[in-house]
């Protein structure tokens, strides 16, 4: 049975991933930070598939804990086939009100997280398929993202630069969401309020999300590539 490691995987769209891998019959590593509760009923509901769950609390914003995680994992699995990168800080402000600290967590979890949990599974597992959830305004300037759109623009870069130098054993992919979620504390009427600015005029879902996680997972010939799953928006540039 393959076993995936999943940041950020007790929310949001961490959390539709995670649910959808142990469908597929993957043991689950369960990465978050603060939201234990949650963390614990997300993995309640993963084992109803009969997979093994654990859940890892590591405070990605301590750069020191950050390569602690993967030892920990291969400690009660004994490989690891498949890593999500889905933990992200998602700060909406501008540079000018970006502070010191907001700047530093943000690609500490954003880039710096991803950077050295890819290390590790190359340099201590080798083999599988790595996806790095990004982000379409990678390809748009939107300056009320500052810290956000730059951590996510270095992870897309890091994606391509990986998959040129790992192809031959470990493919290295990203997937870019646009309208899926509302913010955290918006409701569903944000995406019907934003819906109309994209191409399609349609906001997506995080099963959008999970179609183009099952097209990567079943195509060993893709490798360094990144699915804006969108609807278009990222091409309004």
């Amino acid at each position: 049975m393959p076993t995936a490691l999943v940041t950020g995987g007790a929310v949001r769209i961490g959390r539709s991933i995670a649910l959808h891998l142990a469908e597929r019959g993957y043991n689950v590593a369960l990465h978050y930070w603060s939201s234990k509760e949650s963390a614990e009923q997300t993995a309640e509901e993963l084992r109803k598939f009969d997979i093994q769950c654990e859940i890892y609390c590591v405070d990605f914003t301590n750069f020191g804990s950050i390569p602690l995680l993967m030892d920990q994992v291969l400690v009660d699995f004994n490989s690891i086939d498949l890593l999500i990168n889905s933990a992200a800080n998602f700060i909406q402000k501008n540079i000018e009100k970006t502070s010191d600290l907001e700047l530093l967590d943000t690609i500490n979890i954003n880039l710096m997280a991803p950077f050295i949990l890819m290390r590790e599974f190359k340099n201590k597992v080798n083999k599988g398929l790595i996806i790095n959830i990004l982000d379409e305004r990678i390809l748009r300037r939107v300056s009320t993202f500052s810290a956000y759109s730059i951590s996510k623009s270095a992870l897309a870069h890091l994606t391509e630069l990986s998959a040129v130098s790992w192809g031959e054993t470990i493919r290295v992919n990203g997937i870019a969401p646009g309208l899926i979620l509302p913010p955290s504390g918006s409701s569903h009427d944000y995406l019907i309020k934003k819906a109309p600015n994209i191409p399609t005029k349609t906001h997506g879902s995080t099963l959008d999300i999970l179609r183009g996680l099952d097209y990567l997972l079943d195509s060993p010939f893709v490798n360094g590539e990144i699915l804006f799953i969108d609807g278009g928006e990222s091409k309004k540039r």
